[in-house]
């Protein structure tokens, strides 16, 4: 068995896949904070009954919960500059921002179902209560309902957060700078796959663990 222990190790500590990490991990918390503001009113709308309403929120969360991420990855990255030439001169328009966009649109379909599911939980007897006791419908919804809709939503939206980070990993077809793409371009000049991958899986490995033992400390908290 021919594995070079040293590149391994030299790999796991090199800045550039630190920096790799931290750019996965960012993106992820960018992702998820933009994902939970977009499915709350695409959640409210999935519940309302006014067809409208419903309607373009079904086709929202149909359109982008059926398209694989990667082929929204490469619309966002290349087809929306075709789309609109401006974006090819922008210097804001990076990859990171790309990465951003097609995440948090197909992210937030996802949520929308789950936070649509916890919000139908809460009995309508919540909401006259709150009523009754003076609160306008705002004020119902966001220190009544939602609250309790959290609880009960809380590990999907966790679970979300892990399956993010490892989805991160999709970016690399747009040259986002982020774990998978810094192992692309070293097995490109060295042709030692087994060391990269496995450096590249203990990152993932140990960036996840940590987060289910956070997922955990959650759920014991609530229960």
């Amino acid at each position: 068995m021919n594995f070079d222990t040293k590149l391994f190790f030299d790999a796991l500590t090199m800045p550039v896949m630190l920096q790799g990490a931290g750019i996965a991990i960012l993106l992820s918390i960018l992702v998820q904070a933009a994902s939970f503001l977009l499915c709350l009113p695409l959640a409210v709308a999935l519940n309302s009954m006014a067809t409208v309403r419903r309607t373009a929120a079904q086709l929202y969360v149909w359109l982008f919960r059926s398209s694989p991420l990667i082929l929204v990855l490469l619309i966002v990255w290349n087809g929306a500059p075709q789309l609109f030439p401006g974006l090819t001169r922008a210097p804001w328009y990076t990859p990171f921002v790309a990465a951003f966009i097609a995440f948090t649109l197909v992210t937030a379909a996802y949520m929308a179902e789950a936070m649509r599911g916890a919000l139908a939980a809460i009995g309508q007897g919540q909401t006259d209560a709150a009523r009754a006791l003076g609160l306008n419908r705002w004020q119902t919804f966001f220190l009544v309902v939602l609250p309790q809709a959290l609880r009960i939503v809380m590990p999907v939206l966790v679970n979300e957060f892990i399956n993010l980070i490892k989805l991160t990993s999709l970016a690399y077809v747009i040259s986002m700078r982020e774990i998978m793409a810094v192992v692309n371009d070293a097995i490109a000049s060295s042709f030692r796959f087994v060391e990269w991958y496995s450096a590249a899986l203990v990152y993932y490995l140990a960036i996840v663990s940590i987060l289910m033992m956070v997922q955990r400390l959650i759920q014991r908290r609530m229960a």
